[in-house]
């Protein structure tokens, strides 16, 4: 121990290890924050979904420490920008900033520390965002999808008939089986076309497609009739097994199993879509390390503004640089941009603006500089 406090403040210096100190707790209070309101919002979703009976209750705090986890990768970079921002605010409030440079101190030192802490913050970010979170995501995927399937069966009354949402079929079931997964003696009348249709079978269950997350109805050991009674050209036909669609899944399970894909299997398939994807996990660090480095510009504020001042445009170069990176996203999975050229575009036109705007004291006395010799000539 004492060697080990020999060492480290040859490598950190008091005002290094305030500085990042100041960073760090600012982050835990910022992430605490962002986390709760995430939190929220996600519980309030499935109380929804549980109330209407498209979710058992008993799976909603599972399917949120997914959610929660899922989104540690999205919370940190902002979070690790708005800590920056806020903590040098605060120093620069109270002339903590001032008094150091008055004392020797450098802007170089301080930009160092940031660049630090912004590098710790981008290897946990890569971290999550290329190996833990896809499959954290994997799991609240299979999970919903199996909720899904035991909210259809549970919400089944044996005996009773049961109306799908659009009114295009009628389901009867006599009972459930002992595990509660699947249903015994399935009647369904489908109203859909001109001709009547309707299905017995032995034993139903439904299932759901992991890939398109389109929901079936499997029918096992049972008959299905086509035409109206009477008619030459009724129909009978018996199957051992039979699949009915029920739901299609949609563009949004689609685009949730497609994003809790593991990074190798994106990597493997090689589409336009799975590149895509991995660029966009790939920029969540990089656009951690550039926010921190833009929250430097937005701290140093003017001696008569407050501390928040800078709060307003950071917000605004968040919402810019996020909604650049999601449309190079969608641009590069539909083929318009090359894949060489990608993410990197939107990284480097932020570089540029962050240096501008470090730079910008330099510029104007630059361009006051040069109006003068205008004018004196």
């Amino acid at each position: 121990m004492p060697v080990n406090r020999k060492i480290i403040p040859t490598v950190f210096s008091v005002i290094d290890r305030y500085l990042l100190r100041e960073f760090a707790i600012t982050l835990l209070g910022v992430i605490g924050v962002l986390w709760l309101i995430y939190i929220a919002t996600r519980f309030a979703r499935y109380l929804a979904q549980a109330a209407v009976g498209n979710l058992p209750s008993e799976v909603i705090f599972t399917l949120l420490g997914y959610s929660s986890l899922g989104a540690l990768s999205l919370l940190l970079p902002i979070g690790a920008f708005l800590a920056v921002m806020l903590a040098l605010g605060r120093m620069n409030t109270d002339n903590e900033l001032t008094v150091m440079a008055a004392c020797g101190i450098p802007r170089l030192q301080v930009m160092r520390n940031v660049g630090l802490f912004s590098g710790v913050v981008a290897l946990v970010v890569g971290l999550l965002s290329l190996v833990v979170v896809p499959d954290i995501l994997s799991g609240r995927y299979e999970l919903e999808q199996k909720a899904k399937i035991a909210a259809d069966t549970t919400g089944l009354v044996a005996g009773s008939f049961k109306e799908s949402r659009d009114g295009s079929w009628t389901f009867y079931s006599q009972g459930l089986t002992n595990d509660k997964q699947k249903m015994e003696n399935v009647f369904i009348e489908i109203h859909k076309g001109q001709r009547p249709l309707v299905f017995r079978a032995e034993q139903g269950r439904f299932d759901i497609d992991q890939t398109t997350g389109n929901k079936y109805l499997i029918l096992d050991n049972g008959y299905r009739y086509e035409g109206q009674a009477g008619d030459k050209d009724y129909v009978i036909a018996e199957f051992s097994s039979h699949s009915l669609l029920i739901e299609k899944g949609g563009e949004k399970q689609t685009r949730e199993r497609h994003k809790s894909l593991p990074t190798s299997q994106l990597w493997e398939r090689g589409q336009n879509k799975d590149l895509a994807e991995i660029q966009w996990r790939v920029a969540s660090p990089i656009m951690a390390v550039v926010l921190c480095f833009f929250a430097m510009v937005f701290a140093y504020a003017g001696p008569r503004k407050g501390r928040y001042a800078g709060l307003l445009p950071a917000i605004l170069i968040y919402i810019v640089y996020s909604n650049l990176l999601g449309v190079t996203r969608a641009w590069i999975a539909k083929g318009v941009l090359p894949l060489w050229f990608g993410s990197l575009w939107v990284h480097l036109l932020m570089i540029m603006v962050l240096v501008l705007l470090f730079n910008q004291q330099k510029l104007r006395h630059a361009w006051i500089q040069r109006q003068r010799q205008r004018v004196s000539i």
